[in-house]
């Protein structure tokens, strides 16, 4: 590791003891109009999309499956949990987020850029009269200032909550 290069502790890591005005590290990916921030702890990868296999049976924000390296990972679109228009031709990138053992694939419309944030630039959610949803208020987790507007942040694992719920397949 190169000593000159700071280390930034990424969202969660600092505990009551820390210096509060150490930055944190988000990924910052956009759906349509709107700008989502996620803990870079749970960021495992970018890719492209290739191909996506579909899978009959399950809840409609689960496009289908791809192979990353490997692993088959469920490709999902969070618009229709956040209330966002759908796109008229399919995203060419995917954020591969993980929690614990689960991993999925979300779509998102360009690839997405990695921000530094201090702890002021945290505050409440962001205020949007369009994604206004259950699901919406239950997987965005407050937002971050950046360049003077507010960023909702997505919270990986109320979304791994919310997919693996019964009320998924009802309420989508």
């Amino acid at each position: 590791m190169d000593p000159t290069i700071p280390q930034l502790p990424v969202l969660g890591e600092q505990d009551g003891t820390a210096p509060r005005n150490l930055p944190s590290r988000v990924c910052v990916c956009t759906l349509g109009d709107s700008q989502y921030a996620v803990d870079l702890r749970h960021v495992r990868e970018v890719f492209p999309i290739e191909s996506i296999t579909p899978m009959p049976g399950v809840p409609p924000i689960v496009i289908g499956m791809t192979n990353v390296r490997g692993s088959v990972v469920p490709i999902v679109d969070l618009r229709l949990l956040l209330g966002l228009p759908q796109p008229t031709l399919l995203p060419l990138f995917a954020v591969v987020l993980r929690h614990k053992e689960y991993q999925l694939a979300v779509l998102v419309d360009c690839s997405p850029e990695i921000v530094s944030v201090l702890p002021e630039q945290f505050g409440p959610a962001p205020n949007n009269s369009t994604a206004d949803s259950d699901a919406h208020r239950f997987i965005v987790n407050g937002g971050i200032k950046i360049d003077e507007a507010y960023t909702a942040i997505l919270e990986v694992t109320q979304v791994v909550a919310y997919l693996e719920s019964d009320e998924t397949i009802e309420h989508v």
